[in-house]
């Protein structure tokens, strides 16, 4: 009788810690997918066209990313020449992803607009 009431005991703090641990995976899951991304897509040939003279508008100069959001900036590069976002070289076939974890204004070097800047303001 003893051995049957500690084998219940064990199952039920196993079901627990069953249940405890499924909780907490299933609200982790929950929190990743509220993450939002914003994807900007360096096409094939923009490099090409910017060193023609070409005007190309792949994003604003200025991007805005919501913490309360989770907001993540990824750029891919499609392209079949490399570039620089920040200190960080993206190659053809690569993709840039940062997230930030607390608001201010970040101006970064970018090799795709004309006057090189791109600044992004992360706001709660």
């Amino acid at each position: 009788m003893n051995n049957l009431r500690t084998f219940g005991f064990a199952l039920l703090g196993l079901g627990v810690v069953l249940a405890i641990g499924g909780t907490i995976f299933w609200m982790y899951h929950e929190r990743q997918e509220a993450q939002r991304s914003l994807v900007v897509t360096v096409a094939p040939g923009t490099a090409a066209a910017l060193a023609a003279g070409e005007e190309v508008d792949l994003f604003p100069q200025e991007l805005i990313l919501r913490l309360s959001e989770h907001d993540t900036l990824v750029v891919r590069n499609d392209d079949s020449e490399p570039l620089t976002i920040g200190p960080y070289r993206v190659a053809p076939g690569q993709r840039f992803v940062q997230r930030y974890m607390s608001p201010g204004t970040f101006e970064l070097y970018c090799s795709l607009h004309g006057d090189e800047a791109l600044r992004i303001v992360v706001v709660r």
